[in-house]
């Protein structure tokens, strides 16, 4: 694709498109040979057909792009390397942490990529307050903690720069390598663009033409934003276009309901052959109306990738594998499927008081037919919670329910139903967000258990902007989603224990200026949690702290987990090479890069 543009002299050849020291991709570089046995070096050329149902938001090709500072292979912090910098190292107690970054590379308009970029982004973007009111994210913070004490940046030469803070903070490799989906937009940002849209270096005179544009006066800073593409934008093509990136392929103009990326032709990284990647020219992803017309497209062979997050589809694609030349995956979810938070600080004394007795969370739990869940909405795919319930809470056991909740004084009704002590009738509401396939019915099946241990329940989809309003004004009594982040383990001890209590985690934190300070027990997640940042991701003494975060997880059941270990259904046409055969399947999309076509 890119040798007439090198012969016409449009391109410089790939040597001086490269960095020096390119990242070379192979067998066991970005999956384990365990998962990828069969990696191969690919041929160039074809186009990736996906599909979206929300505007300008495709997922998977989101992941297909988002490139972060470092990475470890199967999307785990074990054995965490260099990706989009060449390399680093953690020194005086985990607190210093320097980067070498790779000479030559260069962003995809072919502009040098140096530490300016970083000073930049770290001074005149987290550093001007019309940007960022609130000074360094919580990524730059020990802990990653909003009431942490901020790092400090040092250049010390154009391709290298050390970031110090006061206090050990090792899980800054996994929050630079995976948390919260971390790309390397936290810390690189293209300044030869994004500078002539700050204040410091161009005068609102000479963006005038842009503000007009933009129906904005003097307020460059939102000028800035709009102008300024994260990693979460990239496959909004019609805001970031042309836009210099550091991802595999490129956004491009595209028509209303098409999306589009073609190659980057100063990605840093080749195969052992020495062959520039991505092998795949561009990808082109077709608006459809919702969630029931992606299965269909799928299904009518017109999509050659795609992750669907629920088994509900499976049977319908595995009847279409040899009519329209696909092939079904069932690889690891990275996420625990759908499981119960009670947000135990709900403005309601009877249920504060009822929902913060670990008994009662262990009755919810023992009413849950978790058997019955994996067989009809798992189709089998999934296993008890041992790791995050236990055995000794995940068995289902109707009897041990009642008891539990006789204890607590919850008495049965004529009617079946339990009331408080006080005479009220005991109630949960049941919120979901509907963002699963899996979300509704599960809700309707915890509904069912609960009834028939004399507690009545029901079920409300909210929208999001309603979900997240009614959720900051403590509104949510209990709520279902999705959890867990198992490969980086981001989501235990202070992740649950942010369920646990909508007020709890608003004094956590707002650093007790608002909320209700939380019992002792949720305040041992929190130290669990601080250890483990101070500890450098994927070491011994890192991996002990996560099986003791387990263990706190089985003891008070912060978020009723309902299954582990679901399946993710991976859709990929027969002739794409380079799909993992095990794994997160997530995993398997972050590699996106070395896919092929044969044909």
């Amino acid at each position: 694709m890119l040798a007439d543009l090198v012969k016409a002299g449009k391109l410089p050849p790939v040597e001086q498109r490269l960095p020096i020291e390119p990242f070379v991709i192979g067998p066991g570089i970005l999956q384990s040979t365990k998962n990828l046995p069969n990696w191969q070096s690919g041929k160039y050329g074809g186009t990736l057909h996906e599909v979206h149902y929300t505007a300008n938001w495709n997922a998977d090709i989101f992941v297909m792009l988002n490139e972060p500072l470092l990475k470890a292979p199967d999307l785990t912090v074990q054995n965490v390397k260099g990706n989009i910098v060449q390399d680093f190292k953690v020194e005086n107690n985990n607190q210093d942490f320097t980067f070498n970054m790779r000479k030559g590379l260069k962003w995809s308009d072919g502009q040098p990529v140096t530490s300016e970029d970083v000073r930049f982004t770290w001074e005149d973007i987290y550093g001007n307050d019309k940007l960022f009111p609130n000074g360094l994210p919580t990524l730059f913070r020990v802990g990653y903690s909003p009431g942490g004490a901020p790092g400090k940046l040092q250049i010390i030469d154009d391709y290298t720069f050390k970031i110090s803070f006061p206090a050990p903070y090792g899980g800054f490799v996994r929050a630079l390598t995976i948390e919260g989906w971390v790309g390397y937009t936290a810390l690189v940002n293209p300044s030869h663009f994004l500078k002539k849209y700050h204040i410091k270096y161009t005068t609102l005179d000479q963006m005038k033409s842009d503000l007009q544009a933009n129906k904005l006066t003097n307020e460059w800073w939102n000028l800035f934003s709009l102008k300024w593409c994260q990693n979460w934008d990239m496959t909004n093509t019609p805001k970031c276009a042309g836009y210099p990136t550091l991802s595999p392929w490129v956004p491009q103009k595209s028509d209303q309901g098409i999306l589009k990326w073609t190659r980057n032709p100063y990605f840093y990284m080749v195969d052992t052959e020495g062959k520039q990647l991505p092998y795949i020219d561009e990808i082109i992803s077709s608006q459809v109306g919702d969630v029931g017309m992606v299965n269909t497209q799928v299904a009518n062979g017109n999509v050659d990738y795609l992750l669907r997050s629920a088994m509900v589809a499976v049977p319908m694609f595995k009847q279409a594998e040899n009519k329209v030349n696909i092939k079904v995956t069932l690889l690891d979810t990275h996420v625990d499927s759908t499981g119960l938070a009670l947000n135990e600080t709900y403005s309601d004394t009877n249920w504060q008081k009822v929902s913060q007795d670990i008994r009662f969370r262990q009755a919810v739990s023992h009413a849950i037919n978790r058997k019955e869940m994996i067989d009809t909405l798992y189709y089998g795919y999934a296993s008890m919670p041992d790791v995050t319930v236990g055995p000794q809470n995940d068995t289902y056991d109707v009897a041990l329910a009642n008891k539990l909740l006789d204890d607590l004084g919850l008495k049965k009704g004529a009617d079946g139903f339990r009331t408080y002590p006080d005479g009220k009738p005991v109630t949960i509401m049941i919120n979901h967000q509907g963002q699963e396939s899996d979300m509704e019915p599960a809700a309707e099946l915890a509904v069912q258990y609960l009834s028939a241990v004399g507690i009545k329940a029901s079920v409300k989809k909210l929208e999001p902007n309603t979900y997240n309003s009614d959720a900051a004004a403590n509104k949510i009594q209990a709520f279902v989603a999705w959890s867990h982040d198992q490969g980086w383990d981001s989501d235990y001890t202070q992740g649950d224990a942010s369920r646990a209590g909508q007020e709890w985690e608003l004094w956590r934190s707002t650093q007790g200026k608002q909320g209700i300070e939380p019992p002792d027990w949720i305040k041992q997640a929190y130290q669990l949690d601080k250890k483990r940042w101070e500890s450098v991701s994927g070491s011994d003494e890192y991996n002990q702290l996560k099986e003791q975060g387990y263990a706190w997880e089985r003891a008070n059941l912060p978020y009723i987990n309902f299954v582990e270990h679901v399946k993710y259904p991976t859709v990929a046409r027969k002739t794409l090479h380079n799909i993992a055969s095990a794994g997160y399947a997530i995993a398997n999309t972050f590699a996106a890069v070395q896919f092929w076509f044969d044909k």
